[in-house]
């Protein structure tokens, strides 16, 4: 049984999705969120190919320095207009993967506390098998760090309806990976106390060893977005939140 704990409230954060997509948060996101989403898998023909599919087909030097910064200069457009192609915010991604530089300070730590709103996200290969591949989230979404406390938060939140999953997390520098456990489940402002198995079903941390660390591996953040590929395999793409318009 569920055992329901009120805990002091606060105002709530504008809302993130679980990267490993407890059955619950789809059992919310699907009624509001797939009218939105059906509309965006697949439609681009193949005449809209992207400036980087074309530019990383011509010139190998797209994956330069000069490439890194054009990359980020399009991953920043994207996530303040949500108007370039899906196909191009994942081939910007895809560059800063190959150009990722594991040596001295990334530099990104210093800029991972507060809250990021998740623009786009192509999701795991199982919740593209589910639901299709997801682009432009409809949603709002948020992602919550604190690198002080080492803490992280995600949410779902549709109208009144607000899922919270809280944990902590280890930064690891030489990688550029933050891993995390979920520990709480917040339903509506309220604790809910789950049995080890049912933790084990929703990702979080229990008795059951994961399978996949649940992880960040992160090939971007500055003081505008933040890019990374998840445990599960999709990438993801934040804008922090207090410049979404």
């Amino acid at each position: 049984a569920f055992k329901l704990v009120r805990t002091q409230q606060k105002q709530l954060p504008a809302m993130a999705r679980h990267q490993r997509h407890p059955w619950w948060c789809w059992a919310l996101l699907l009624p509001l969120g797939w009218a939105f989403l059906a509309p965006r898998v697949g439609t681009r023909p193949p005449r809209e190919q992207t400036r980087w599919v074309a530019a990383r087909a011509e010139d190998p030097s797209v994956e330069s320095e000069d490439g890194r910064a054009a990359a980020l200069r399009s991953l920043a457009a994207s996530a303040l207009t949500r108007e370039t192609a899906p196909e191009e915010v994942f081939e910007a991604i895809r560059v800063l993967e190959k150009a990722k530089n594991r040596s001295g300070d990334s530099g990104f730590s210093k800029y991972l506390t507060g809250e990021w709103r998740l623009i786009y996200t192509t999701g795991t290969k199982k919740t593209e098998d589910e639901v299709g591949r997801i682009n432009y989230v409809p949603i709002t979404a948020v992602q919550r760090f604190d690198m002080e406390k080492k803490f992280i938060r995600n949410g779902v939140y549709l109208g009144p309806i607000s899922l919270e999953f809280e944990g902590s997390f280890r930064w690891i520098e030489d990688q550029r990976r933050l891993e995390f456990d979920f520990e709480e489940l917040k339903v509506a402002g309220f604790s809910l106390d789950l049995p080890d198995w049912l933790r084990s079903m929703a990702g979080m941390k229990s008795s059951t060893p994961y399978k996949k660390q649940p992880a960040f591996n992160f090939v971007a953040v500055d003081d505008q977005i933040a890019a990374a590929r998840g445990a599960g395999g999709g990438v993801a793409l934040w804008l922090r939140n207090e410049l979404v318009k």
